[in-house]
């Protein structure tokens, strides 16, 4: 798949971290060119690569669906496992959330939620109050 250009991270940098307010309009372009600088033209970056405040960063991305983190264990000398752990660019997701695909995965956890009918919230067995 071809690389990620700065402009497609910046749209869904702004469909996603900033409709939501969780960045500012104008850090989006700036966060992107970060992002790419670690990944350059592959598609995952070693996760002891990072500073602390990028890594907070690559988290808040994870969140939003356009990264992912993954690990593996690697045996070393004298039998010793070393613990890997990487990010992966997600893509397929960031161009569609930057061409105006699909708004952002809700979780399992908040679908099975919204799934519940309020009267299974009222501890007493009377119907829901109307707000």
């Amino acid at each position: 798949m071809a690389s990620i250009t700065e402009a497609e991270l910046t749209r869904a940098l702004e469909r996603t971290l900033v409709i939501h307010g969780k960045m500012p309009t104008e850090q989006a372009r700036p966060t992107a060119r970060m992002v790419l600088g670690y990944f350059g033209a592959e598609g995952t970056v070693l996760d002891n690569k990072l500073s602390s405040d990028d890594r907070d960063r690559f988290y808040q991305l994870e969140e939003e669906g356009l990264l992912s983190s993954e690990e593996e264990d690697a045996t070393v000398s004298r039998g010793k496992t070393w613990r890997i752990h990487y990010w992966l660019l997600k893509k397929t997701r960031i161009r569609d959330v930057g061409q105006g695909g699909d708004a952002p995965a809700t979780d399992e956890a908040e679908s099975v939620y919204r799934s519940i009918g309020e009267a299974a919230w009222q501890r007493d067995g009377s119907k829901p109050r109307k707000a």
